[in-house]
């Protein structure tokens, strides 16, 4: 049985917006793993929605590459695809990497002093070996970044593109010594920023987001060859939500 986990939610989010939120959340931490049946009269009862604003969070979900709907069979959790994964990172790193930049440009005591703060509750997440924290504050770094450039829709543009990346990022998590390693990198960005360093902090901020790619090996998450997805239960008896 899944626990139904508080998000935050957007302003005058609708019912399908609170729904998409949750279920999104839900499959990124791994609370619903592929192959996962999705249930709409389960899901109705506990979102405690309808069915149509379910049916156009799941639609959505669909779009995103998270959800396969089969008209005979049910809605289903799609297995983590290496290939959308791939676009994700290369779509993040080139908006990422032009946003650091000019964060190091204009990044003032204020700005860096939020962003120091973010660190250091990184740093106790990690010591409390709190991932689900960790995962958020990691969230919270890079979209103060996006704020501080004085671009929020592109975190907005990329938030939507990288959720295959999430997933592997929040299975990574666990992993000894991971969180540390962040840690590290989040540190050696936010030194070049603090020096103004706009070309140490888009060299940083590179290493730093191609981590995914070793983070796949450390997962075996590669080992299936000739395919661009990781294997999952096949539609059928499954564990449902």
């Amino acid at each position: 049985m899944f626990r139904i986990m508080p998000i935050p939610l957007r302003p005058r989010a609708t019912l399908s917006d609170q729904a998409y939120d949750t279920l999104r959340a839900m499959i990124v931490r791994g609370e619903m793993p592929a192959g996962t049946r999705l249930s709409e009269p389960e899901l109705t009862q506990r979102l405690a929605i309808g069915r149509t604003p379910l049916r156009e969070a799941l639609l959505r979900l669909a779009q995103d590459g998270l959800v396969a709907i089969y008209p005979q069979s049910g809605s289903f959790v799609t297995p983590i695809s290496l290939v959308q994964l791939e676009e994700a990172q290369f779509v993040r790193e080139r908006l990422e990497c032009g946003i650091i930049r000019r964060v190091a440009e204009r990044a003032d005591k204020r700005a860096l002093s939020s962003l120091r703060s973010l660190l250091q509750r990184q740093e106790q997440a990690a010591s409390e070996d709190d991932a689900e924290q960790f995962h958020d504050l990691d969230e919270a770094l890079h979209e103060s970044f996006c704020m501080i450039a004085g671009w929020p829709d592109v975190w907005r543009l990329i938030h939507r593109s990288k959720v295959q990346m999430d997933r592997v990022r929040r299975l990574s998590l666990p992993l000894e010594g991971h969180m540390p390693h962040l840690i590290a990198q989040h540190r050696a960005i936010l030194d070049a920023v603090t020096r103004q360093d706009a070309e140490g902090a888009e060299v940083a901020m590179r290493g730093h987001l191609r981590e995914v790619f070793s983070t796949i090996s450390l997962l075996r998450l590669d080992t299936i060859p000739g395919t661009p997805m990781i294997r999952a239960a096949a539609p059928g008896p499954s564990k449902e939500f």
